[in-house]
């Protein structure tokens, strides 16, 4: 009673802020020196939760005392000091006192000293440092209240203040000197705490209990069916497959795990042990609905339909609403094809559980097979909301899309599907042609790279790689493509005929041939085989050969207004206009909008000698479309023709500037330009079109006979004899090589060049023997009869 007096009257007596001057500067100085000796424990429980914190001193090397409470029901137990975290192994124990002691491997913190107080310390300033809240090492002053206490173990009492997780550690002196560790608030407040005296610390470090055993719980049930749970979300069968087993063994009156077995094992196709897995279930609960659902599904498979439907009819025995049976049904009558029916099973599932995904997939399928593209894809698209897994129903949602012109949606489910590598290429191929041909190069390409990387022994992926490089006039890099597309498939007339069309843009002619020859050779019926045939030999100028392939074409397909206009082409070439306006005029019914049909009418009609026919095809051409260079200089050819000079130079002239490097526009404004005496701009047209074809007949025929015009009889003489050269025997030819010299009076050269001329058309020779009397050339006489 005496005692608790004292301490009542002492803390009565420590009611002024005078007895806590200038402890603020002391509790820095303190806290500075013993702080790096002061640690922060956590402890944990058996999982590796996190369990409890406290505080604890070092009071000897490797030797850390805490409060007992703090570790006394961990599992592990960790100590920091500093930035390292270390292992903290129970010691030793008092636990009457609720001291223990610490064994920390690794602990570089320097002890602190100790010091034992009497009763004349009592009023003396303290100050109390440890981990207050978890949130790292703090110091608390305050004044030492009592001394050496009984209840029932002696205890100091000091009022600098405390907080949960300041247990366990240090009361100091001025001169950072241990005086106990801090054990407990007492009463309610936070400013009277119960402290272990050092001499109690002193004690331990010399012996004391050794701690209690670690209790072992017996080991919790193994959560078999979360784990396969688990294992079934993420569709790891194999690894499914042993778990049930452990599980079966485990626990062998367990039906569920015999369903789980069984279900794992259909998912591994392996069929035969799963039905005896799923009767092990139904031996154990014959009210296993889903096992009865499932056992019908597998005794389908292997052709027991009578025994499939009596299982199917015991699952909707226990569960009348279940989705599973019409959902089974449907799969089996589409398995049948009977798809009308199959449809309507389908929609009952889909009534009885509309957020299946499976429901959802099932009916995409057969809307899908029924053609009904747009029912599929908003089937399959609930599907894929709902979160199908199914590999193979995401990828056709997208080649659905990619296929109705909806590349976007398609790129997007085969971003965001997970889809597997085998045959995703397919979807890649429809995606890229579906950007081909909204005129989306640059995706097009993408995704076709995209098909060649996944699937880089796909013929298919490179045809597809090829045709978009075709399109982007990359045309060495698209025959590369179609060469290993051949490659792949060397007996494929498609993937030779393809090759034959990117060389025939190569202008190899001979190649391109070779190709489409292989190509009906391996496959006489080849549509895309006999149309390069035909086209290789129209480029060659085998008109008969291409005709005839045309006709073999017809037979074997409906040939398109632009093949009709190539089979015009070669039609023409034998001599046949006739045949040919009426094949162009089967185009033109098709196809009234056919730019290369206006162009090659107009050619078939200039031919027969319909100019003004000829001319009315090159302005729809031009209407069509309006910077076509052809067109132009096709009109312009139809106006010197007929002889509507400026128009014809206008209209030429308008064909050069939108190419300046078409060849036959620069000819016909020379002949233009000639024909309206304009001798120097024709000149200056034939010249530019023999620099960009030196081998230009016409253009030097024109051009000689500006330069004759213009009287510069040896510059138009050059032009004959590079003619002559190549045609020794051309007509018109030699006439101006005749004339040249008449002109510029050189009789002798002038009998020889008439000579020549005479002996390959003696009626020309003399026309032009009679023309050049008459005009009255002096050297017009030395001309023979």
């Amino acid at each position: 009673m005496r005692k608790v007096a004292v301490l009542v009257l002492v803390l009565v007596g420590m009611t002024g802020r005078s007895a806590l001057a200038g402890e603020e500067g002391d509790a820095e100085r303190v806290f500075a020196r013993v702080s790096p000796s002061v640690v922060t424990i956590k402890t944990f429980d058996e999982e590796g939760k996190a369990a409890a914190q406290g505080s604890g001193v070092v009071v000897g090397t490797g030797l850390v005392a805490t409060n007992c409470h703090v570790i006394e029901d961990a599992s592990a137990i960790r100590v920091l000091s500093g930035p390292r975290e270390l292992a903290g192994r129970w010691l030793r124990r008092n636990a009457p006192a609720d001291l223990c002691l610490l064994a920390v491997g690794g602990l570089a913190a320097t002890p602190v000293p100790l010091r034992q107080v009497d009763g004349q310390a009592v009023g003396e300033a303290v100050f109390a440092v440890g981990n207050p809240l978890g949130f790292g090492l703090a110091v608390s002053a305050g004044l030492l209240a009592g001394a050496r206490l009984e209840l029932p173990q002696p205890f100091l009492v000091a009022t600098a203040p405390q907080s949960p997780g300041s247990s366990g550690g240090g009361l100091f002196d001025r001169e950072g000197r241990l005086l106990g560790i801090t054990r407990a608030v007492l009463g309610t407040g936070q400013n009277f705490n119960m402290i272990l005296p050092a001499e109690q610390v002193a004690r331990i470090l010399l012996g004391g209990d050794e701690p209690p055993p670690t209790p072992r719980l017996p080991a919790p049930e193994r959560a078999w069916a979360t784990e396969a749970e688990t294992l079934i979300g993420a569709r790891k069968w194999a690894e499914l497959e042993p778990h049930a087993r452990a599980w079966m063994a485990a626990q062998p009156r367990s039906a569920h795990a015999a369903f789980i077995h069984g279900s794992c094992l259909v998912e591994l196709q392996r069929y035969a042990e799963a039905e005896s897995s799923l009767q092990k279930a139904l031996e154990l609960d014959r009210d296993h609905a889903q096992a009865w659902e499932l056992l019908a599904s597998v005794q389908y498979r292997r052709g027991a339909r009578d025994e499939a439907e009596k299982s199917m009819q015991e699952a909707a025995r226990r569960q009348p609403f279940s989705a599973w049976a019409p959902l089974l049904r449907s799969s089996w009558l589409f398995d049948e094809g009977r798809l009308a029916e199959a449809e309507v099973s389908a929609q009952e599932a889909i009534r009885r559980n509309p957020g299946s995904a499976s429901n959802w997939r099932q009916l995409g399928l057969i809307e899908d097979r029924l053609g009904k593209r747009d029912a599929a894809m908003k089937a399959f698209a609930t599907a894929l909301r709902l979160g199908d897994p199914d590999s193979a129903a995401r990828r056709r949602l997208a080649e659905l899309y990619a296929e109705t012109g909806r590349p976007d949606e398609a790129r997007r489910v085969a971003r965001d599907a997970v889809i597997s590598r085998n045959g995703a290429e397919k979807t890649q191929l429809a995606l890229g042609f579906a950007e081909l041909n909204r005129g989306r190069l640059g995706p097009a390409e993408e995704a076709m790279r995209k098909a060649v990387e996944l699937a880089p022994e796909s013929a298919d992926a490179w045809t597809g790689l090829g045709g978009v490089l075709m399109k982007l006039t990359r045309l060495a890099e698209a025959e590369k493509a179609f060469d290993q597309a051949v490659r792949l498939a060397p007996g494929q007339a498609i993937y030779l005929a393809n090759r034959s069309m990117i060389r025939l843009e190569l202008k190899r002619l001979q190649p391109a041939l070779d190709d489409a020859l292989k190509a009906i050779e391996v496959d006489p019926k080849s549509v895309g085989g006999w149309r390069q045939v035909a086209l290789a030999y129209l480029a060659a100028g085998k008109s008969r050969e291409a005709g005839m392939a045309f006709q073999k074409l017809d037979a074997l397909s409906s040939l398109t207004p632009d093949e009709r206009v190539s089979w015009a082409e070669s039609l023409l070439g034998t001599g046949n206009p006739d045949q040919a306006l009426a094949m162009v005029r089967q185009a033109e019914a098709a196809d009234p909008k056919l730019l290369r049909m206006c162009l090659t009418t107009a050619r078939i009609l200039g031919a027969k000698g319909d100019l003004e026919g000829a001319l009315r095809y090159e302005l729809r051409a031009i209407e069509i479309d309006p910077v076509n260079v052809l067109a132009w200089s096709g009109k312009g050819f139809a106006l010197i023709k007929l002889g509507r000079l400026p128009e014809a130079v206008e209209a030429l002239e308008t064909a050069v500037r939108l190419d300046p490097e078409q060849i036959n526009a620069w000819v016909n404004l020379g002949e233009a330009q000639l024909r309206s005496r304009n001798l120097g701009r024709a000149i200056q047209a034939l010249e530019k079109a023999i620099s960009l074809k030196p081998s230009s007949l016409d253009a030097r025929m024109y051009l000689a006979q500006a330069y004759l015009s213009a009287r510069l009889f040896q510059k138009a003489r050059a032009q004959v004899e590079v003619v002559l050269a190549t045609q020794p025997n051309l007509i018109p030819a030699l006439s101006l090589l005749t004339v040249s010299y008449l002109a510029e009076g050189n009789g002798p050269a002038a009998a020889g060049a008439y000579e020549r001329l005479k002996l390959q058309a003696p009626e020309t020779a003399k026309a032009l023997r009679t023309q050049v009397l008459g005009s009255g050339l002096p050297a017009a006489r030395s001309l023979p009869e």
